[in-house]
């Protein structure tokens, strides 16, 4: 009968090992985490803490640490190859990693807050630093306006607090080593239109002022009357240093008059109007 021969060297690997994987005798009197034999090791991680060992008859247990291979989900080094990422049970293939924007309300209104958010996307990280960069229009370049850290879920919000976001502009954020898509931010001018009076008799004369914001000194608003379901131009004023304007008007029929200031689109802001108010004529 042959006899098989194993190289010694080969057994001196495997004992080596396996020893490794047992408790000296300092980590006797103290659980020393350590990860078991190679060939022991199961597929999927995090492996147990703390976990207790059965012995093969499960008449006695022993209380070995484990190291949890995904403790930190942006830790890669638990896993075999370059090419695979913890996740929060597993080595498996890397997603490649992303970063979101939005911007809410789209349009906003010039005074009101604008709320920024997003998110690392593949492998998300706690604590990463957000930097939020925005362009203004008629600017060539972006500029860093303020920034925040992401949450356990690796989610970020920044609020831009009203009278920050006045004209249309562009955004995107930075973290990681990642810079998010670029997204447009457009704005409504605030349009404001005050009678004078909400009721006035047919051929007195009814003054109208208002205020545009931001200020868009020298252009012209269009005061508009609702007329069977469309609205028609009656006056044309100029806004003037302050950007606030005033006029007056006669009407000649009536009845319930529906009016609004229309402030026309440009570089800077949508096209954007007042409320609507009413004025009974007598």
């Amino acid at each position: 009968m042959r006899r098989l021969i194993v190289p010694s060297s080969l057994l001196c690997l495997a004992a080596l090992l396996c020893v490794s994987a047992l408790p000296s005798p300092a980590g006797a009197a103290r659980a020393v985490p350590h990860i078991l034999c190679p060939q022991q090791q199961p597929t999927c991680c995090p492996y147990p803490v703390n976990g207790a060992r059965t012995s093969p008859d499960r008449a006695t247990t022993s209380a070995r640490q484990f190291v949890p291979c995904c403790a930190y989900p942006s830790n890669n080094s638990c896993c075999p190859a370059a090419s695979t990422c913890c996740t929060a049970t597993c080595c498996t293939a890397c997603t490649p990693g992303g970063l979101t924007i939005a911007a809410s309300p789209d349009p906003s209104t010039a005074g009101r807050k604008v709320v920024i958010s997003g998110g690392l996307t593949g492998n998300p990280v706690a604590g990463a630093t957000v930097v939020l960069w925005r362009e203004l229009s008629g600017q060539s370049s972006f500029h860093q306006v303020t920034q925040t850290t992401t949450d356990s879920a690796g989610q970020y919000e920044i609020t831009m607090k009203g009278g920050s976001v006045n004209a249309d502009q562009q955004w995107y954020v930075t973290a990681n080593g990642i810079q998010s898509p670029t997204v447009s931010q457009t704005v409504n001018a605030l349009v404001r239109l005050s009678p004078s009076s909400r009721s006035v008799a047919a051929g007195r004369p009814l003054v109208l002022k208002g205020r545009v914001t931001p200020s868009h000194a020298g252009q012209v608003v269009l005061i508009e009357q609702s007329r069977g379901g469309s609205w028609a131009v009656i006056a044309r004023p100029r806004l003037g240093h302050s950007s606030t304007y005033t006029m007056s008007h006669r009407f000649t029929h009536a009845g319930a008059v529906k009016l609004r200031a229309v402030l026309q689109g440009d570089a800077r802001n949508n096209r954007s109007n007042s409320p609507t108010v009413t004025v009974t004529v007598k």
